[in-house]
């Protein structure tokens, strides 16, 4: 079976993050490590915690330790949280009428892509719109339903 994993064209386009940054990239970043296990809060502000786990990850994997996510550091990072279509196979079918962690996770991923839906961890009608709009633009099939294929586009692209 194929392993997918996201990669941006190159890793030299992402943007160098440091302390005082903020945005959806700071975001993306904090989900990462906190994926690998690092305890971090999901605020998108690279304050001192996040220097202080982006430092933690440098040494862990022998970089340069310098709080600066750099090329190195996106290289490094994007490879230890890959997610292979094996694992997304096991991923939760989301539809009209899920509730839960895992529509909370979906609500939450999709404002990642300025959405601007209300996470409340319950799949109604308009999470089931929001999908179905995410779906058209990465051309999936676009019928509100959140399996395999749509998991792929949501975990693996980056805004």
């Amino acid at each position: 079976m194929q392993t997918t994993a996201f990669y941006p064209k190159t890793i030299q386009s992402l943007p160098i993050l440091r302390r005082g940054s903020q945005g959806k990239t700071i975001k993306n970043l904090q989900e990462r490590l906190s994926i690998l296990g690092y305890q971090i809060l999901i605020d998108g502000v690279f304050g001192l915690r996040t220097e202080a786990t982006v430092k933690k990850f440098q040494t862990e994997n022998r970089l340069l330790v310098d709080g600066i996510v750099g090329a190195e550091t996106w290289n490094t990072l994007l490879k230890a949280t890959r997610v292979p279509f094996e694992a997304l196979q096991s991923l939760p079918i989301l539809n009209f009428g899920s509730v839960g962690n895992d529509v909370i996770r979906l609500q939450n991923r999709l404002n990642d892509f300025e959405i601007n839906l209300l996470v409340n961890g319950i799949f109604a009608s308009k999470t089931e719109g929001a999908v179905k709009q995410f779906q058209r633009r990465f051309g999936l099939a676009a019928d509100g339903i959140v399996g395999p294929l749509t998991w792929n586009a949501l975990l693996h692209e980056f805004f």
